[in-house]
């Protein structure tokens, strides 16, 4: 395999796939041009150090799989085309699995809520403005 490294994080809605243009041989660096994704997607994104591919998951060909009520699996290929003549066009699988259950919301249940005894310190915590230092006109 000539790609080194690629970093594949995905949510319900988006793949994001980071490649470093840097091959496994220090002599060969990978082109932006000579990746793309799934269907014929290109790089969206080119940094020093890597090339980004974002997309949403109903794009580029990327398949959907349900594994369980709360994962789905998104799969999609990634290929890399040299302008070398000398190197082999490779097809590298890519997978990635995201909750359908967001890390951001969780169900609130007024039912069974845990009831925490009162404080004796703020029991019955009055104050009048004289205590918080307000003056009276």
């Amino acid at each position: 395999m000539i790609l080194s490294a690629v970093k594949v994080s995905c949510s319900m809605d988006w793949l994001m796939i980071s490649v470093s243009p840097c091959g496994y041989s220090s002599n060969l660096y990978i082109f932006a041009d000579e990746l793309y994704l799934g269907s014929g997607c290109p790089v969206t994104r080119i940094q020093t150090y890597a090339y980004d591919f974002i997309y949403p998951v109903y794009d580029c060909g990327i398949r959907i799989k349900v594994v369980s009520e709360d994962t789905l699996l998104f799969q999609t290929e990634m290929y890399f085309n040299p302008r070398n003549l000398h190197c082999d066009p490779q097809k590298i699988p890519l997978e990635c699995s995201a909750s359908r259950k967001s890390v951001w919301l969780t169900p609130v249940s007024t039912e069974n809520e845990i009831k925490l005894d009162p404080s004796p310190f703020i029991a019955d915590f009055e104050t009048t403005p004289e205590e918080l230092g307000l003056l009276s006109p």
